[in-house]
């Protein structure tokens, strides 16, 4: 029964103190780099009527335990555990006095280890409201060091085209791991490793893969890293041997007879440098009034027929030889040479020329597109127009034949023209082929009728007949309403006289 009556007591000074608004502040939560220092604080807010502290317990918790860190007690005063004894401290004086105020009891942490990431438990006892307490997580960082090195001490430059690794980041020993990225103009391909060190900490190496080549000797990579918004850069010049690539200079074509201080030079591109240079004349000996020195032949004297021939200069260094040649013949006479202002003039000449050129194409063009825009565009000239067909029962004459009209309406027949006065036709003259139409206007009686039978035998018409040799006398169209004037180069038709009496 007594104890049912503490326990009562105990709950309902706890409610009591909750109501009255006893309680611990700390911050949510801490951090600091390896070395550095770190406060975490810890404040008691205390009720009204205040109640009275006994003790402030610091406690480490690891692995499901508590570990004292620091006591503070108004009557033993400060107690801090030995292996934090030369790094905690109450931040608060007052707390370290005789009878200290323990509202505040702040620990500063110095020289932080790796070790110290933990969470920790700022504990208050109190009379007669009990205990009170609150917790902070510390995190301990730790600042990476960054090397980067040639992966080699050689780099080589082969022809088997091997990728190979040339360079290495390094980001060791960080916490937080660190981020490596690469900043050059050489292509090339990166592969990235991260490792988990036995305290806790990471090394993170990435290294940079290419073919050497003389194209990428003296070219830059950079390591750029990444830690905590930090950014930490190192560079790195690649420096890759190859073999001479070689070339001959000095014979410009215009070799001739008799003409003097002429040379050929060997240039040699290589790393490290060539250590040899060697002369040869493909399929003979060098002659004997040229002189070799080290890269360079002196041809002395005027020179001669025997100096033609194919020179090949070999150059050698460490990693190897490589060879160039050049073909040197010898002209009877010396070339023209033309001025540099001629030639100057001539470019100038031609560019303006094709400018020329290009304007009169350009506006020819554009003029021609303007008219058929504009044929196009003008609705008189867009009339119908037929085509011109040959049919064959067009009147024909001479070789020429007749546009055909639209309306056909306007045509009658030869038979119709005729038989208009009800004249006799004895006799129709054979036709081939048949005259199906006749001009749109008769003929007035002032044009002469040629006779057909006499007409041109160098025009002959298709349509033209012979009829019976004797005398023919003149045929009048009749007026027929709706005909107009024959078209040109038709004549009038004439019959035998004797059938019309």
């Amino acid at each position: 029964m007594e104890q049912a009556g503490l326990w009562i007591f105990f709950v309902t000074t706890c409610v009591i103190s909750e109501v009255n608004g006893q309680r611990v502040e700390m911050d949510d939560g801490k951090s600091g780099y390896v070395g550095s220092k770190v406060d975490l604080r810890c404040r008691f807010i205390n009720s009204n009527p205040p109640v009275k502290i006994s003790q402030v317990t610091w406690q480490k918790l690891a692995n499901g335990s508590k570990q004292n860190v620091a006591i503070a007690n108004p009557s033993l005063g400060v107690s801090v555990a030995p292996p934090y004894r030369d790094r905690v401290t109450f931040k608060n004086a007052a707390v370290r006095r005789r009878t200290p105020t323990l509202e505040d009891t702040t620990i500063v942490f110095s020289s932080l280890r790796l070790s110290d990431e933990a969470t920790y438990i700022c504990e208050y006892t109190t009379f007669p409201a009990g205990n009170r307490e609150n917790t902070v997580n510390l995190t301990v960082y730790v600042r990476p060091t960054t090397q980067m090195s040639l992966s080699t001490p050689t780099l080589v430059a082969r022809s088997s085209n091997l990728k190979t690794p040339v360079a290495t980041c390094i980001s060791a020993n960080g916490k937080p791991p660190g981020t490596i990225r690469w900043e050059t103009r050489v292509p090339g391909e990166v592969t990235t490793r991260e490792y988990i060190n036995s305290d806790g900490t990471f090394t993170v190496q990435s290294d940079y893969i290419l073919v050497p080549s003389r194209e990428t000797h003296r070219e830059t990579l950079t390591c750029v890293t990444t830690y905590n918004e930090e950014v930490y850069t190192d560079s790195v010049t690649l420096d890759i041997q190859y073999e001479p690539n070689v070339m001959i200079d000095g014979f410009d074509g215009n070799w001739y007879l008799n003409r003097e201080n002429v040379q050929l030079s060997c240039q040699a591109d290589a790393n490290p440098v060539v250590s040899l240079y060697q002369w040869r004349l493909v399929n003979n000996s060098i002659p004997s009034n040229v002189e070799i020195r080290d890269n360079v032949l002196l041809f002395k004297g005027p020179i001669t027929y025997e100096v033609q021939g194919t020179y090949v200069c070999d150059a050698t260094n460490s990693i190897g030889t490589s060879s160039a040649f050049v073909e040197v013949s010898v002209l009877e006479k010396p070339l023209p040479q033309i001025a540099t202002g001629d030639v100057i003039s001539v470019i100038a000449l031609l560019l303006a020329a094709g400018v020329l050129m290009g304007i009169t194409i350009t506006v020819l063009v554009l003029k021609i597109r303007t008219r058929k825009d504009s044929s196009l565009g003008d609705s008189p000239s867009r009339k119908l127009s037929q085509p011109i067909r040959k049919r064959p029962d067009d009147i024909q004459h001479a070789g020429r034949f007749y546009e055909e009209l639209p309306n056909t309406a306007d045509y009658v027949s030869y038979r119709l023209a005729c038989n208009k006065e009800d004249y006799p036709e004895p006799y129709s003259p054979p036709i081939n082929p048949p005259l199906s139409f006749l001009p749109q206007q008769p003929y007035h009686p002032s044009q002469t009728m040629p006779v057909l039978g006499t007409s041109s035998a160098s025009t002959p018409s298709k349509n033209t007949f012979a009829p019976p040799t004797h005398t023919t006398a003149v045929f009048k169209y009749p007026s027929v309403p709706g005909l107009s004037s024959p078209p040109p180069g038709v004549g009038p038709y004439t019959f035998p006289k004797e059938q019309y009496v």
